[in-house]
């Protein structure tokens, strides 16, 4: 199975002569022109009032966003993840480069009694026409169906939004950071995604003076993973600009905070397994109860050394951490597994 998202199944090579030759505007954005920037400005003076709010909450202007007709998707893309969590988007957005294959996107609905307001989906495929494809299931995850109405965001995080508490006070999906250098710490599953985790990074991130990216996303009466979750080898720095800028720069170490759902504390990365243990034994000594284990870089799950794992862009290969927690763990000891981690760190830059 592929891991970067993309599914040849559903892909349709673009006629740009077609294109050209349409001369009508994209999903009711304006005449296509050889513009970018004036067709982006088109598109934001003709969207329908309040379309906007169905991606983010409260009509941000400075986030492009198209409307489109919404189709069900002939065949699933293969991927590490669900299907679900991808679209197909009008191939004319691409070749405008308004979206990339790869980007993370908003697509929000008028929400339902059994459906969410808008969802994180990641761009696996372009297409001809006009429409914009979603899986059944992808369908179902904001409550929409076949030939309705929805609205494209280009941000995944809010624009507007830049702590966990805003996140949390509007239900939303933010990120943020914390100023330093030397070390990126990074949390992309934060708030209730992988509960715990933004805690953790942002304590280590301060502790050792080092950068921090930091998400985190929550959603009234549960679903927060569900509705914002992207797999780590899939994360584009396009869609997140508080990532985007970090990505320009270049750190001694990486560290990522995630969680799953077996038992125990995993200890990934590409460190070499000598890093690694001293990870493992610092966090050992604060959690002698607690199993605590090293994954090697050919094991088939949790490895976190896939070059395409945003950690891994970071920082060098065979320095970076990452970190798998069980729920038990980030909810009664994610401070004494984020000082472990700062303990080692400090002693493998010493």
């Amino acid at each position: 199975m592929s891991e970067n998202g993309t599914g040849d199944g559903d892909r349709q090579t673009c006629s740009r002569r077609r294109i050209i030759a349409a001369g009508a505007g994209l999903l009711g954005i304006g005449a296509l022109t050889t513009s970018v920037r004036t067709q982006v400005a088109d598109s934001r003076a003709k969207m329908q009032s309040g379309s906007d709010q169905w991606v983010y909450a409260d009509g941000c202007e400075t986030v492009d966003h198209w409307e489109a007709t919404l189709e069900t998707a002939a065949t699933d893309w293969k991927s590490r993840s669900s299907s679900e969590q991808y679209c197909s988007v009008p191939c004319q957005l691409v070749e405008n480069e308004q979206v990339a294959i790869g980007q993370q996107v908003r697509i929000g609905y008028e929400a339902t009694a059994d459906g969410i307001e808008n969802a994180v989906y990641t761009v696996a495929s372009d297409h001809e026409g006009e429409t914009l494809r979603l899986t059944a299931s992808g369908l179902d995850r904001i409550g929409a169906s076949d030939a309705t109405t929805a609205t494209i965001g280009a941000q995944a995080a809010h624009p507007n939004y830049d702590t966990r508490q805003a996140g949390k006070l509007n239900d939303e999906f933010v990120e943020y950071g914390v100023d330093g250098d030397g070390v990126a710490v990074i949390a992309p599953h934060g708030g209730y995604i992988e509960y715990g985790t933004d805690f953790q990074a942002t304590r280590v991130a301060e502790a050792v003076g080092g950068a921090g990216w930091i998400c985190a996303g929550f959603n009234e009466g549960g679903g927060a993973f569900t509705r914002w979750h992207t797999n780590s080898t899939d994360l584009h720095r396009r869609s997140f600009p508080s990532l985007d800028a970090l990505l320009d720069r270049q750190f001694d170490w990486g560290v990522a905070f995630h969680g799953y759902d077996d038992d125990g504390i995993l200890i990934g990365g590409t460190a070499e397994r000598a890093a690694k243990a001293t990870v493992r034994d610092a966090i050992a000594e604060r959690l002698p109860d607690r199993t605590v284990e090293i994954v090697g870089r050919d094991a088939t799950a949790y490895t976190g050394a896939n070059p395409e794992n945003v950690l891994n862009e970071l920082a060098p290969t065979g320095q970076t951490i990452q970190i798998e927690q069980s729920t038990d763990i980030r909810q009664s000891d994610w401070d004494t597994v984020a000082d472990g981690v700062t303990d080692a760190i400090e002693s493998l830059r010493a």
